[in-house]
């Protein structure tokens, strides 16, 4: 970071924004392999701006990292925060919200598949709870895309298995579980993910067929998923994201982390988890985010320090934080 001194147990710096009622802050710095974490207090703002901070204790630990990342100004209080995370849900919230809300979910489901029944009698919808072991789940949670089996016999064609990802995983994990009958009789079988805002994982949609499926079946159903996510992302009854600040302290494109000392934040996060949010950046600028929680860390006195792998960011997002990025450059 150039934009700060140290001189006399006092670190000067420049911020865009900061709320002088806030008096405690962290400060969190990279440098290299190690990170230096100080406590400090504000005292004054001097006559250029800068404000300055009087230290009150020093901690360095060795954290390795295998990419460079841009650090940014780390505070406790989110509210003297550069860039921070808010809109914040967890894939185990949301299985926990679709559990509490189960009712309605089914409601909505029978609304949904009233619209295609009559043509795609073999078609189910399914959620995170729904059943445990779920390969068809699981290939939605990590893959995030559709799955069409068009013929069960392609099972059986080496030089297929080899070309097409979600053939050679159907015949691994999915068609070896099914009954007897079903593999039997089963010709053809589409399954296409429910994502909440068209990003996190949360159920998928299944049609079987005893004839061949074709490519205006597979259009068909993907719509239907498609439209299944927007209304159960849009319905607040069900899943409802918090709303909650929480600073960011480094990032990069394929990562971030995460500062925070207030203890109730905590309940985001999961070691391996996914994890959606919106990043706001610097005028009124946002990106919804798509992580993977890759580590959680209690450092000294509390404070809890998370690292993100990022999964994917929405189109427009992307933009403004690759922009964001190269500024810091």
């Amino acid at each position: 970071m150039d934009s700060y001194t140290y001189e006399n147990g006092l670190i000067s710096i420049l911020l865009p924004d900061y709320n002088e009622l806030i008096r405690d802050v962290i400060f969190y710095i990279r440098d290299k392999e190690e990170v230096v974490i100080s406590n400090a207090v504000f005292k004054y703002k001097d006559d250029n701006g800068k404000l300055l901070f009087e230290i009150l204790d020093v901690q360095t630990i060795n954290v390795p990292r295998k990419e460079i990342r841009k650090n940014i100004a780390s505070v406790e209080k989110t509210d003297a925060a550069v860039i921070y995370i808010s809109n914040i849900i967890s894939d185990f919230t949301i299985q926990e919200s679709i559990s509490s809300s189960r009712r309605r979910v089914d409601i909505i489901k029978d609304e949904l598949l009233k619209k295609v029944i009559s043509l795609y009698p073999g078609t189910q919808i399914l959620f995170l709870d729904d059943k445990t072991n779920d390969s068809r789940m699981l290939y939605c949670k990590t893959k995030r895309k559709p799955f069409f089996i068009r013929n069960m016999k392609d099972l059986e064609d080496r030089d297929k298995l080899d070309n097409h990802e979600e053939l050679k995983y159907y015949k691994s994990y999915v068609f070896n579980d099914e009954p007897r009958y079903q593999k039997i009789r089963k010709v053809s079988e589409i399954c296409v993910p429910l994502l909440y805002k068209l990003m996190m994982p949360f159920g998928y949609i299944k049609s079987e067929s005893f004839t061949e499926f074709n490519d205006d079946d597979f259009s068909v159903l993907r719509k239907l998923g498609m439209t299944a996510s927007t209304v159960y992302t849009n319905d607040k009854q069900i899943i409802i994201s918090s709303e909650e600040n929480i600073a960011v302290t480094d990032l990069s494109m394929s990562g971030l982390g995460i500062f925070f000392r207030d203890k109730i934040f905590i309940k985001h996060f999961k070691e391996k988890s996914l994890i959606l949010f919106s990043i706001y950046l610097h005028g009124g600028r946002h990106a919804t985010c798509l992580c993977e929680v890759r580590n959680i860390t209690l450092i000294k006195n509390y404070v809890y320090r998370v690292g993100c792998e990022i999964q994917s960011i929405e189109a427009l997002g992307e933009v403004y934080y690759s922009e964001y990025l190269a500024g810091l450059a």
